[in-house]
């Protein structure tokens, strides 16, 4: 099975301006608080939906979106990003998350 993520989220993306004009990229993100509130819910029933993952997704591209920043921007920023965090230190925190090491020069 192939996916065309980008075509996908274009057309995603077009729905949602049309269904939801007045919402922001901040309305987005609020959104998506509630969404990441139900996928933490269904971990804790031990129930995988993935479709509240996907709601997740959405709720994020839709403010990255609302912004002008495209789905290929991210992916371009996402191997940059995986590159630097492997190159990164990492210490597990008291929640079982984990943070780089903080120097000097890091973000």
């Amino acid at each position: 099975m192939s996916i065309d993520i980008l075509k996908l989220e274009a057309e995603r993306l077009e729905w949602s301006l049309k269904t939801f004009p007045e919402a922001t990229p901040q309305s987005s993100l609020e959104k998506l608080k509630s969404e990441i509130k139900e996928v933490e819910q269904n971990i804790l029933d031990e129930v995988k939906d993935v479709e509240e993952y996907a709601d997740c997704l959405m709720c994020l591209f839709d403010s990255a979106g609302r912004q002008a920043i495209t789905p290929e921007s991210i992916f371009i920023a996402f191997e940059k990003k995986l590159a630097k965090n492997k190159a990164r230190v990492w210490t597990k925190n008291p929640d079982n998350s984990y943070s780089h090491v903080k120097s000097p020069t890091t973000k």
